[in-house]
């Protein structure tokens, strides 16, 4: 059972490579249609005038403290470190993994999240190292946006909530689960906690450095290439990477 489940995410990240690929020249072709008004992206962006100004007071936000923040991580903190960084705060979602895969009827992948969590919580200290990966149980998160979607809900306009950034109005109820969910908001040290969360979205932001430079080269128009990136990215993991080439091309071809 579980080598069929396997070989499926191997298929996913494949087709990840993909649509990424494609994403990327549906955001290039669009070209000035995006400004257009009648644009498929529009469609899907009825708040353009507000979430521009909430981009763009975000964007000010991460370039004055975040980036900063994520740039000096990476500089002083050996790899390693930030790998298990990385892997104890994986860990933690992998209840919200659990439940989601339980909603959306995925046996297998319940299983999975259930088994990556007791095994890396403990061979793996507490998350920091990621010994289920090696036995072969790979971290595929599911959220409670994703559920719905899986379900067949809309996604509903495109919104760019502050600090927090892309979303649409279907991922944002899934967003306040997921933060009562972690176990981080279990903790009755307010500090402590604090503490915890602030590591977590420096570690976070450190791992799109690279990602950031890639796009920059892609466009100048944050902006849109950021909200073509989240919708594409969304859509592949509803369908767990099983789209059809019409899928992947319907945004070019309209």
């Amino acid at each position: 059972m579980y080598e069929a489940y396997y070989m499926s995410k191997r298929g996913v990240n494949m087709r990840k490579i993909s649509i990424i690929l494609i994403g990327l020249v549906a955001v290039l072709s669009s070209g000035c249609a995006t400004y257009s008004g009648n644009s498929m992206v529009d469609a899907n962006d009825p708040w353009q005038s507000v979430n521009r100004p909430v981009f763009a007071v975000n964007d000010a936000f991460d370039t004055a403290l975040f980036k900063p923040l994520a740039k000096g991580y990476n500089a002083v903190t050996p790899e390693p470190i930030r790998n298990g960084v990385t892997n104890f705060f994986n860990n933690l979602n992998e209840i919200d993994n659990a439940i989601n895969n339980l909603f959306q009827g995925k046996p297998e992948g319940f299983a999975v999240s259930v088994g990556r969590l007791a095994i890396n919580s403990t061979i793996g200290i507490g998350g920091i190292v990621d010994v289920a990966s090696h036995m072969g149980l790979q971290h595929s998160p599911e959220d409670l946006g994703q559920t719905f979607g899986y379900l067949g809900a809309g996604s509903g306009p495109y919104i760019v909530l502050p600090l927090l950034g892309s979303s649409s109005v279907r991922d944002v109820p899934g967003r306040v689960l997921s933060m009562y969910l972690n176990p981080l908001a279990w903790l009755d040290d307010i500090s402590f906690r604090n503490i915890m969360v602030g590591i977590n979205a420096v570690d976070a932001r450190s791992n799109l450095l690279a990602k950031e430079e890639i796009a920059s080269e892609i466009s100048d128009d944050k902006y849109t290439l950021y909200k073509d990136a989240f919708l594409e990215q969304r859509e592949f993991e509803i369908s767990d990477g099983n789209l059809s080439d019409s899928d992947l091309t319907s945004d070019i071809e309209e």
